[in-house]
């Protein structure tokens, strides 16, 4: 058991130490995930930023301009979003959806830091930093965490409306007016912002700021209004009925919102968490809780509340049994700060951390937990977009593959095509040319390749390979071509090969896959043998396949395979 602060063993600094980093371990771990996954590739949602960009590139007049900030998209107005894609663009000439995702991932952490500034005591943050760490950096809200066009949204609203509370507590005049700035730009980030609103006054009649309630209400019904001036509700996601039944649905559909987060997102267990939540909730309001807690019960509450406007708007689209990865950061927002006020009521000032060692190891299961159920879903929506990409590359067009760039045909085409003439955007490659001088032979590396192909555009290469004995990693594989005047390598894109697991029976082997899409132009028109090279730091070998990719011709696209020869 570690010691408290008082009386303990161990110097107050060794111990605020110890519990810095076991808060940054699922820190580091997830801040991995995202860097590892980032691409600056448009995929699905993105493509609507990316035309409001091109829509302000045509310097259109300022009531358009305006207009186009404000405008409504499923039953969103992303009014922030379009301005962190308008700055990017205004201040680098070009949309860089690395940045975007950094940005989105940034706004959790500045959630967190707002949240451990207004929290009083090095104790009480510690203990707030771990429950912060292990109940929000794990990868149940996987879409956010590696999808730049969630994460800028998703965690936006969060940051907004939490620094939003957090102002309003602070009871100053300023305070006020930069909560309601805060709370306006939440609600101009998606609809679960406008819930900062009746929390944001709960708070001022607790505080009996009577006037203060007065300007909030107001202002309020203003920006409401304004946000509903012109709103349409898509056909598919209205309610189709109030009958007793369907708002019985509706109830278990937001219960099971909330418990989804610690159960892992088990459907048939996720209502009974949520009402558990709910009754854990009602025990600290009864407790007395909100006045220790003047910030962590106001953002729970934003939490169970917006789940709320989530189940309203999500029901009839998503269907009851679904629960989408974006919408779970919100329920973990909740148990976390249901979590801390717990800890807070039941830790004695002569123990701060006893209780809190106590439960570390089921805040740990629970992270890993989190981790390994839903790190196969993360890769596969990241390998969905790599491979989407690709397979437009290779083709000039969207649709040829089982993954899209977007849903709708053509547009993914003419958006990219728009942008790349006007230099805002173009896909990046996947295949670029590396150096490894001192790559040798190999006898070890197994191999096969699925696809060597070329087009007047590009050359196509996809297979696996991998060393016996070793563990594929992400990134390590690389297409050797070589003729009698060139040994050329190109890095390639990591695919996860199930097929060659279950094959060989090896987990392994799991990214043993591999993709390059290499431009024509940037080839010579030579002969090449293809093969693949495996790198390791500083030591690289290679193995030559059958296979022949024949470029001399003087038409690219007159480029033959020659197996076996």
């Amino acid at each position: 058991m570690l010691p408290a602060f008082r009386g303990g063993a161990l110097p107050r600094r060794s111990i605020i130490l110890f519990w810095a980093l076991v808060a940054a371990v699922p820190v580091a771990y997830i801040a991995g995930q995202v860097i590892a996954s980032s691409r600056n590739v448009a995929f699905w949602d993105e493509f609507s930023s990316l035309d409001f960009v091109l829509r302000l590139d045509s310097h259109g007049n300022w009531p358009d301009l305006i207009a186009r900030f404000f405008a409504t998209d499923n039953e969103h107005r992303t009014f922030t979003t379009r301005l962190v894609f308008a700055l990017n663009y205004w201040l680098t000439g070009a949309i860089n959806f690395h940045v975007i995702g950094a940005i989105g991932n940034a706004s959790l952490v500045a959630l967190c830091a707002c949240l451990l500034a207004a929290t009083q005591g090095a104790e009480r943050r510690l203990r707030l930093a771990v429950l912060l760490a292990f109940g929000l950096f794990q990868l149940e809200p996987f879409e956010a965490f590696v999808w730049s066009g969630a994460s800028i949204d998703h965690f936006q609203v969060l940051f907004l409306s939490g620094a939003a509370l957090i102002a309003l507590q602070r009871g100053t005049r300023p305070a006020l007016l930069g909560a309601a700035l805060l709370a306006l730009l939440a609600t101009l980030t998606l609809a679960q912002g406008a819930t900062t609103w009746p929390v944001g006054a709960a708070m001022l009649v607790r505080q009996r700021r009577w006037r203060a309630l007065a300007g909030w209400s107001a202002l309020c019904a203003v920006v409401m209004a304004d946000y509903l001036y012109g709103f349409e509700i898509y056909p598919s996601h209205r309610l189709t009925s109030f009958s007793p039944a369907h708002l019985a649905q509706l109830a278990e559909y937001w219960l099971a919102l909330l418990g989804s987060p610690p159960v892992l997102g088990q459907r048939a267990l996720a209502p009974y968490a949520g009402a558990l939540l709910l009754v854990a909730l009602a025990w600290l309001l009864r407790r007395g809780t909100w006045a220790r807690e003047p910030v962590m019960m106001p953002v729970a509450l934003f939490a169970i509340g917006s789940l709320a406007l989530v189940a309203v708007g999500r029901l009839e689209v998503a269907g009851p049994g679904m629960v989408n990865s974006r919408y779970l950061v919100l329920g973990a927002l909740a148990w976390t700060a249901v979590a801390f006020m717990l800890l807070e009521h039941f830790t004695p000032a002569a123990h701060p951390f006893r209780l809190l060692a106590a439960v570390l190891p089921v805040l740990a299961l629970f992270n890993v937990g989190a981790d390994v159920r839903f790190s196969p879903l993360a890769h596969v929506m990241v390998d969905a977009r790599d491979r989407a990409a690709l397979t437009f590359q290779q083709f000039g067009e969207d649709g040829h593959g089982v993954f899209r760039l977007h849903p709708v045909d053509g547009t993914a085409a003419e958006v990219l095509a728009q942008a790349r003439y006007r230099g805002i955007y173009r896909l990046p490659r996947y295949s670029e040319l590396q150096s490894f001088p001192l790559a040798q032979p190999s006898t070890r590396i197994v191999s096969c390749l699925d696809l060597v192909t070329a087009n007047r555009r590009v050359v196509t290469v996809e297979g696996w390979a991998t060393i016996p004995g070793e563990a594929s990693r992400r990134g390590h594989t690389y297409l050797v071509l070589r003729s009698a005047h060139s040994f050329l390598v190109y890095s390639t894109l990591t695919l996860p090969r199930g097929d060659v697991v279950l094959a060989y029976h090896d987990p392994g082997w799991e990214l043993s896959g591999f993709r390059a899409v290499i431009g024509c132009n940037q080839l010579p028109k030579e002969d090449f043998e293809v093969g693949v090279l495996i790198a390791d730091g500083e030591h690289a070998e290679f193995k030559i396949m059958p296979d022949r990719l024949l470029l001399a011709a003087a038409e690219p696209v007159a480029a033959r395979i020659a197996a076996g020869q």
